[in-house]
């Protein structure tokens, strides 16, 4: 018989736009009426969350060194537990997404979802203007609409999906460990304007006051959100060992890597 299922809510967290971006394809392939949860602010995570019966979940985070931002699993302990559909995405910076996608499969299973797709895509890299540059584009777009549409059909077949493809294609358990906090944070240049789009745009809330120089490095998640929000392209990364690394590593991946979907 399939599930009769009318709508969706789509949690995403997005610090870069790019994550957003995908889940409105994914929307549009799934032509159901949507409900759009953005969790890129510090306010937008502290409200409860209802659910409807039999609404489809997309749950869509990016890829922080092979992981989920740590942020997201607290914010898990928000969501209803119980029997409903899910699609599991990730958005990676052409490098890898490795133990992500499962972890979020992981998540997804300990509150109960049955994940019915799962789907990694490519967004440009947080830390590169070269990896991944300018992605998603729209052959993505047709990619993530595909998905959408994939995961309307497998809904209406009442059939959900095995963790061995996701094992399959690199995630592991346990998983990597996270990668060590950076010795520093994005600097500004003199071209700062001023006009305050990192302070308020910051996921975590770590800018000092209305201080658009100073950051708190405890409360820094490196996501690279004010770097790229700034109109006048005035922060960066500038440590020289850091820029030479991420020169390096670009360099082994300029090769175009494609999204990967999973469905039963």
């Amino acid at each position: 018989m399939g599930r009769q299922v009318i709508q969706n809510a789509s949690f995403f967290f997005s610090p870069t736009g790019t994550t957003r971006r995908i889940v409105k394809s994914i929307s549009q392939g799934l032509a159901l009426r949507p409900r759009d949860f953005d969790l890129t602010l510090p306010a937008s995570r502290e409200r409860g969350v209802t659910l409807e019966r039999d609404e489809l979940l997309v749950l869509a985070f990016p890829v922080y060194g092979g992981r989920l931002p740590e942020l997201i699993k607290d914010y898990f302990v928000k969501l209803p537990s119980g029997r409903r559909p899910a699609a599991a995405v990730v958005v990676y910076g052409n490098r890898a997404y490795e133990d992500a996608l499962l972890e979020l499969y992981d998540l997804c299973h300990a509150k109960g979802y049955e994940v019915v797709g799962a789907a990694a895509f490519i967004g440009e890299h947080a830390y590169s203007q070269v990896m991944g540059r300018a992605r998603p584009d729209p052959a993505d777009d047709e990619r993530a609409r595909c998905f959408g549409l994939g995961v309307r059909q497998t809904l209406l077949s009442d059939s959900f999906l095995s963790d061995k493809p996701i094992l399959n294609k690199g995630g592991h358990r346990p998983y990597r460990p996270y990668p060590k906090r950076l010795p520093f944070t994005p600097e500004t240049s003199r071209r700062c304007a001023k006009c305050l789009a990192c302070v308020h745009n910051c996921p975590v809330g770590a800018f000092i006051g209305d201080d658009p120089k100073k950051i708190n490095r405890d409360k820094c998640i490196f996501c690279a959100a004010c770097i790229k929000i700034c109109p006048e392209k005035a922060k960066a990364f500038v440590d020289d060992d850091f820029c030479d690394d991420m020169a390096a590593l670009a360099a082994a991946n300029l090769e175009r890597k494609e999204p990967v979907t999973f469905l039963p």
